[in-house]
């Protein structure tokens, strides 16, 4: 490269000039010249530099300066090709330069150049079986490194850079169509590199990924099969799931009422606001309600949401207050339960305990384990059951048959898990000044 710029300037190098013109050094130009200079569509067109000069996207070296008045003539050289330039009013932020065949009117970048790196070109580029690699600090290529000299963008998209390595100059430029990001580079030949595609640049974790899914997949085969040789303990408790399946249809039937009772009450007093709301959330129970009705046993997590969704219905209802405690060392997604065991016994609480009692009004329902078991307690702070018994209307027995079922079902839990569920309601009121009713069910961890 140094020999072939060292003969065009003997072979090109002009004779005296007949004129006004001076010769003059590229350090010698005016100050104002250097740096980077954009049409009217801001792209750049000319970049001056004291040791070469970028004209439209190619780099050329200096051969000779003249400068005739406001023009400033120039011969530049790359490898074998030679460009004649002239640029005129150079004392101003606006130029002209003319190429011979056009003249362009050019105004001074109002952006800086910069001495790192882009952090949007950094990563691989690849051309073929060539790659370039673009660093924080230096550009990779050919076994080359390759140093940053200037780089400017007029809209941190596309950028100009000037590399050098060992004395010479090299130009690359960026830019982006339909069909990736390109990087056209000027080093040992003109060639075009594409960035590397989301798939190349994370080859590893797709890798990676695919393992973990391969993996994944054998161990889904393997409980497979151990889930066929259960198949003969499932089909055996079929049928006490059926027995469970049929006194949960029975529960159903007795919310519903409640529920669209309550709907009703609020149409007619014209309260349409809070109707709308408890459609929404009648209709969320209800979905929750379908998703277990072809399940026996539910994660302890599912019974507890639903739960929250009936007491935020009932709370439309009759105010009062709710709290539910669960034992931080509980996992709600591993233990199981039966699904709508508990439900009855806090709507018991509710319309028999807290339904009748007139002022502060709390339900706490708690969650804990004790040995093997799993322990819900339900206590509400209503009249008792004593003043319930007392305030019964003989018309009304959905709630003692509701508390049956869930004791039966109880039962129909021992005989098939070989468990010691069970059922232990307190009248609170014969114990204390305090009022209310407590409920314990007892529950095993593992079925």
């Amino acid at each position: 490269m140094k020999l072939t710029r060292v003969i065009f300037f003997l072979l090109f190098i002009p004779f005296a000039s007949t004129g006004q013109g001076v010769s003059m050094l590229p350090s010698e130009l005016p100050k104002n010249l250097f740096g980077s200079w954009v049409d009217s569509k801001k792209n750049i067109v000319l970049i001056v530099s004291e040791n070469y000069i970028v004209i439209q996207n190619e780099l050329y070296f200096f051969n000779e300066i003249v400068q005739d008045n406001e023009v400033v003539n120039f011969t530049c050289v790359r490898n074998f090709d030679v460009k004649y330039i002239g640029i005129t009013n150079f004392g101003t932020s606006n130029i002209s330069l003319d190429e011979g065949y056009k003249i362009s009117q050019l105004t001074k970048a109002k952006v800086s150049s910069t001495d790192k790196l882009p952090k949007t070109l950094l990563g691989s580029w690849f051309y073929n079986k060539e790659q370039v690699e673009i660093l924080e600090d230096v550009v990779l290529y050919s076994g080359g490194s390759y140093l940053l000299d200037y780089a400017i963008s007029t809209n941190n998209v596309n950028y100009y850079l000037v590399l050098y390595k060992e004395g010479e100059y090299y130009l690359a430029y960026n830019y982006i169509n339909d069909e990736g990001q390109f990087l056209n580079t000027h080093f040992l030949n003109n060639n075009v590199f594409k960035k590397e595609s989301f798939f190349h640049k994370h080859f590893k974790e797709f890798v990676s990924v695919g393992v973990l899914l391969l993996f994944i997949l054998g161990f889904c085969l393997f409980r497979w099969k151990i889930a066929l040789t259960k198949k003969k303990e499932v089909t055996k408790r079929k049928f006490t799931e059926m027995q469970l399946k049929s006194i949960r249809s029975q529960m159903n039937p007795h919310f519903l009422f409640n529920a669209l009772s309550a709907i009703q009450n609020l149409i007619n007093k014209g309260d349409s606001e809070r109707a709308n709301h408890y459609l929404t959330e009648f209709s969320q129970l209800m979905r929750l309600t379908l998703d277990k009705s072809e399940k026996g046993l539910v994660p302890l997590y599912d019974e507890i949401e639903s739960i929250k969704k009936y007491l935020e219905l009932e709370r439309l209802r009759f105010s009062f207050n709710y709290e539910i405690i669960l034992d931080p060392q509980i996992n709600t997604n591993e233990i199981e339960i039966p699904a709508m065991l508990i439900q009855p016994l806090v709507e018991n609480a509710i319309v028999h305990g807290l339904k009748e009692k007139n002022g502060d009004k709390k339900l706490t329902i708690k969650f804990k384990t004790e040995k093997q078991n799993l322990i819900c307690l339900i206590a509400d702070n209503g009249i008792g059951i004593e003043a319930s018994e007392a305030k019964k209307n003989t018309h009304l027995k959905r709630e003692p048959y509701g508390l049956k079922l869930a004791k039966d079902r109880i039962q129909l839990i021992n005989e098939n898990y070989n468990t010691n569920a069970k059922v232990h309601i307190t009248d609170i009121s014969n114990n204390s000044d305090e009022t209310g009713t407590l409920v314990e069910i007892f529950m095993p961890l593992q079925y």
